[in-house]
């Protein structure tokens, strides 16, 4: 039996990095294709495990995984956009949310918090635009996970 691609929903506040988040793992351009920036619909995309292996270098071992890669649901984070967050935080098996180191918890971050307790999605937070934070060593494009926590402050790995 062939089991599906857990479905993974990307969720938080408008501009807080979602849909350039998914370009970074998937390797595509959909954020410069938004109009005026933001997202306005769910968009779907499939990151195949060799893409997820070699992003993760070390971390993972392709013998832990039974499925072919996971199954990402862009949501926008628009507050107009509420239905589409809360339908993103009902079909996902595990949700990222997004926050922007910068910004923040928003309203829509505490919304999202809010539909993935109700619907008992197990989620975890993804701490972004981090690079914008002082201290933190440039880094080349796309490094490899292990790469790019290696160039935090110390204090910014403990968390």
């Amino acid at each position: 039996m062939t089991l599906r691609q857990p479905i993974v929903s990307l969720m938080g506040h408008v501009d807080h990095g979602k849909t350039t988040l998914l370009d970074r793992i998937a390797g595509s351009a959909r954020a410069s294709r938004e109009a005026g920036g933001i997202t306005q619909h769910i968009g779907a995309m499939e990151v195949p495990l060799a893409v997820l292996l070699r992003i993760c270098q070390g971390l993972l071992r392709a013998d832990q995984f039974t499925v072919p890669g996971l199954l990402f649901i862009d949501t926008p984070g628009h507050r107009s956009f509420v239905t589409m967050r809360r339908r993103g935080g009902a079909l996902a098996d595990l949700a990222v949310v997004v926050v922007d180191v910068g910004e923040g918890v928003m309203p829509q971050t505490r919304e999202v918090l809010q539909i993935l307790r109700h619907e008992k999605t197990p989620f975890v937070v993804a701490a972004n635009k981090i690079d914008a934070v002082p201290g933190v060593k440039n880094l080349s494009p796309r490094p490899p996970l292990p790469t790019a926590l290696a160039a935090l402050p110390a204090e910014a790995r403990k968390l």
